[in-house]
């Protein structure tokens, strides 16, 4: 279920097997449901301001996910990197103008492309306990484990109160 689209200049712009690349990268979009997560992202940014600079880490976090598939459909992480820098160049809408004394931090594609010409990442799906992500991890879900029990308490206590005070 769902479509790709692509301009025809974006597909005039790669050759075949870069072609198949940037289907590969769009159908993991598609698999991956990514269009519902960034929906959720979206609609969590406009009810908590807060969540604003999430939306950013969530849309780099789902292309390099793309990314990653479809290398590993295709089989050539250079050719993938190859074909998500061609197809950024070919989607450009005009020049970017700033300030010429200013450097600009590189772009997500600068990024993605970097990615993808390093090591593949490791299969390992979470990260270890002792480090920072890891402890961050613990936390979140000691902090969600708590909140759901407290949830569960509170229900119970609720029905409990009920129960006593009116005849079921």
């Amino acid at each position: 279920p769902g479509r790709i689209v692509v301009s025809r200049a974006m597909l005039e712009s790669l050759d075949a097997d870069e072609r198949h690349a940037l289907l590969a990268h769009e159908q993991a979009h598609l698999d991956g449901r990514h269009h519902r997560l960034l929906l959720a992202v979206r609609l969590a940014a406009c009810l908590n301001p807060l969540l604003r600079p999430l939306r950013s880490a969530v849309g780099y976090g789902a292309e390099r996910w793309a990314d990653e598939d479809a290398a590993m459909a295709v089989g050539d992480r250079r050719l993938t990197a190859r074909a998500v820098g061609r197809a950024a160049l070919s989607s450009r809408s005009g020049p970017a103008f700033g300030l010429a004394f200013a450097e600009p931090a590189p772009g997500p594609v600068p990024r993605r492309v970097a990615a993808l010409l390093g090591p593949a990442p490791s299969p390992r799906r979470l990260p270890p306990a002792m480090t920072r992500p890891g402890l961050a991890f613990l936390m979140a879900t000691t902090g969600a484990a708590a909140s759901a029990a407290s949830s569960v308490n509170a229900a119970l206590t609720l029905l409990l109160v009920l129960k006593a005070a009116t005849p079921l």
